[in-house]
């Protein structure tokens, strides 16, 4: 499903022809609960990409096949690499050959088909316009808890080669998963989605869980196609690199520790 904010799926979802430029920048403002929180602006190039927040950056080098995310917090940041990834998949797997671990993936399994199959896309009807763009809204229920708003424009182009990139760039990633059969048993949601075509320049979610209705907005206040400076995809100064906390907490189970919660 689709996140509020302004993520790589969002700036790859856009149709039409190509525009002169293939550098794209999106700024967002968000709200939660009415009130403004953090600004945030994402880019996209045809081999990186940067998504982020004020607490924190992701930062993705399709050529060099890494992944890495900055804590602005604690100024540090940590790399994946796809080498990563394989190692914590099978680690993953062997871990999960138990009987017990089976029958917790075969109920999971039954979960996500099951919501993925009462799940409802819809057109609302409604249009209206976020800054210069026409968009249309749609509606997408998981489940009667919570639902999400998405107003789309085909307004915004951007070329579709870029897509294939960064499709093939995540395929790769995320290799051979032990929750591949999670991920296949959502696959009618999958399809439902395909029917929202164009860029979503305004999305909102809102959730009532036991009383607490939390509400999550987002809407794009500027896109840019200006180049981007090769500084964007790079690490601010001063910060130190440290372990992939995920790694880290596989090593700790494999030698029998317990996992501590990630940092």
């Amino acid at each position: 499903m689709r996140s509020t904010a302004w993520t790589l799926t969002a700036l790859l979802c856009a149709a039409g022809a190509a525009p002169a430029s293939n550098d794209f920048t999106v700024v967002s403002k968000n709200t939660h609960n009415g009130k403004p929180s953090a600004t945030t602006t994402n880019y996209l190039s045809d081999d990186h990409a940067r998504m982020g927040s004020a607490e924190h950056d992701v930062i993705i080098d399709v050529k060099a096949g890494t992944m890495t995310t900055i804590d602005h917090q604690k100024k540090t940041y940590y790399t994946v690499t796809k080498t990563d990834i394989d190692e914590m998949n099978a680690k993953m797997k062997e871990q999960m050959s138990s009987p017990e671990a089976k029958k917790g993936m075969e109920a999971l399994q039954g979960m996500s088909a099951g919501m993925a199959a009462s799940a409802e896309v819809k057109k609302t009807g409604e249009t209206r316009k976020v800054g210069p763009y026409r968009c249309e809204v749609w509606e997408i229920k998981m489940t009667p808890y919570s639902s999400m708003k998405e107003c789309v424009t085909s307004e915004v182009k951007y070329p579709a080669h870029a897509y294939e990139a960064f499709k093939t760039f995540g395929e790769n990633m995320r290799g051979a998963s032990p929750f591949a059969p999670i991920a296949k048993s959502g696959e009618s949601l999958v399809d439902k989605m395909k029917a929202i075509q164009g860029f979503p320049v305004a999305t909102s979610m809102t959730s009532d869980i036991m009383g607490t209705k939390t509400t999550t907005e987002t809407e794009v206040i500027e896109i840019s196609r200006a180049s981007i400076p090769a500084s964007t995809w790079e690490i601010p100064a001063g910060y130190a690199k440290v372990d992939n906390p995920m790694k880290k907490a596989f090593d700790r189970q494999g030698r029998g520790k317990p996992v501590r919660p990630l940092d």
